[in-house]
């Protein structure tokens, strides 16, 4: 008995001394850089950290979050160990308040559908009874003619009301079930992610004193991200440009971006950062198919004539010949084709807009178009025709100093004295120094064309 009173009060000690405390902390998110596909998230929590080694759980992460990304800073005299993101089933996303009313109302209909359906039921059971009560009057041989008119008529009309009520109370219980149903869809709509848990990240912490301080946590989510667009006004051809910049933005990440700060980036997390690394080619046997014919031709008494490569045409194909002494040799008949390269420049610094006041971006994922700034850019203009395609005349602007402005690929509505014109597009991929931009056709001017 001594030993096992010994046994248990070492496993007691043990599990006391392996026991690491744990203290939920509560953070609010301050900044979110959002790019194109994805976003960096910035989440900060005061922490009240004990003596020696304990735990800080920061409840309410997105499931989303990209683990690898994550990355955690403190501010205070204690040392950060360790970093677990674990994800939380029991505690699920806290509800918009928007699928928290039609969740009520839900409800209410359908305690208003088992009212219904319970009155229903009640007139269907008093039909079945009068039909009952007239089989066994209409088996009474001992009832008078008026006795028997009477209760007929009474049966009638009794009957005729349960019939209206019943119609009435399947009218009503329809009307209900269909409102169920847009309701149902409704939330399916507003509920669209199908993973409402939450992650808890626990960090491991140490200080040889109780103390305060911050953490700054920042990890990368997906399921959100923005895209450019433009509004463009031109309200006179002797003055410059009017471009409104506008975001697109969306997020569905479970997270709620209340009052933050938003960077909108045209980065992109997920571009590898290693540097390529160029293998050397070597020049051995070469293969030439003829493209004609599907074939190959091994030519070896060849192969002596030539230590290089060399091409020479052969009447309307192009002869490629090359080896390496006593290497076999192959030569290809293919007719030639005219190929152009075209080289694409991109600038290596990510281009970033900051809002000047805190948004709120709702856990919905639908686009809601933010101005981010406006710009005045000059601009030569020009009206371009082509009687033969089209008897209109366009107005082009011409933007030579188009790098300035930072624009980016997107689409730009047009306005014209301010009325609306229609649609554009910034498409910069292979503008050179001049962005040439068409405003649309100008109905004032008529174009004939005479032969």
């Amino acid at each position: 008995m001594k030993y096992i009173k010994l046994l248990l009060i070492i496993i007691i000690t043990n599990t006391a001394i392996a026991q690491i405390p744990s203290k939920a902390v509560e953070s609010r998110i301050v900044t979110v850089t959002v790019f194109p596909q994805g976003a960096q998230v910035t989440r900060t929590g005061r922490v009240s950290v004990p003596a020696g080694k304990s735990e800080l759980v920061f409840g309410g992460v997105s499931p989303y979050a990209d683990q690898s990304s994550m990355q955690v800073e403190g501010s205070g005299l204690f040392t950060i160990l360790s970093v677990s993101p674990l994800p939380n089933k029991l505690k699920e996303q806290k509800k918009r308040k928007e699928v928290e009313e039609i969740e009520k109302s839900r409800e209410n209909f359908s305690k208003q559908l088992i009212r219904e359906e319970a009155s229903l039921e009640v007139y269907t059971k008093e039909e079945q009874m009068l039909d009952a009560n007239n089989k066994i009057s209409g088996e009474n041989t001992g009832l008078k003619a008026a006795d028997l008119s009477a209760a007929l008529d009474l049966h009638r009309t009794r009957m005729l009301e349960l019939k209206t009520l019943q119609i009435e109370y399947n009218e009503k219980i329809q009307k209900i079930k269909d409102t169920l149903n847009r309701i149902a869809q409704q939330v399916s709509v507003l509920n669209a992610y199908a993973d409402v848990s939450t992650t808890d990240v626990v960090l491991t912490v140490m200080a040889t004193e109780a103390v305060s301080g911050d953490i700054n946590i920042n990890y990368v989510v997906h399921n959100a991200g923005w895209y450019p667009s433009y509004d463009l006004h031109v309200d006179d051809i002797s003055r410059p440009l009017k471009l409104n910049y506008k975001a697109n933005v969306y997020q569905n990440t479970g997270e709620e971006w209340k009052d933050v700060r938003i960077i909108f980036s045209n980065g992109n997390p997920n571009e590898s950062g290693v540097a390529p690394v160029l293998n050397p080619l070597y020049v051995r046997n070469i293969v030439v198919y003829n493209y004609k014919n599907k074939d190959a031709r091994n030519v070896e008494n060849m192969a002596d004539q030539a230590a290089g490569v060399t091409q020479s045409e052969a009447g309307s194909g192009l002869v490629i010949n090359g080896s390496r002494p006593d290497e076999v040799q192959y030569i290809v008949n293919g007719h030639r084709s005219n190929v152009t390269y075209s080289n694409q420049t991109q600038n290596s610094t990510a281009i970033t807009f900051e809002l000047a006041t805190p948004y709120t971006v709702i856990n919905d994922g639908l686009n809601r178009a933010v101005d981010m700034k406006q710009e005045y850019i000059p601009a030569a203009f020009e009206y371009f025709c082509v009687p033969k395609k089209e008897k209109k005349a366009y107005l082009m602007a011409h933007i030579t100093n188009w790098l300035d402005y930072n624009l980016m690929d997107g689409e730009v509505n047009l306005y014209y004295e301010g009325t609306y014109t229609g649609k554009t597009a910034f498409s910069l991929a292979n503008t050179e120094d001049t962005l040439n931009l068409s405003l649309g056709h100008d109905k004032g001017i008529s174009v004939n064309r005479t032969q």
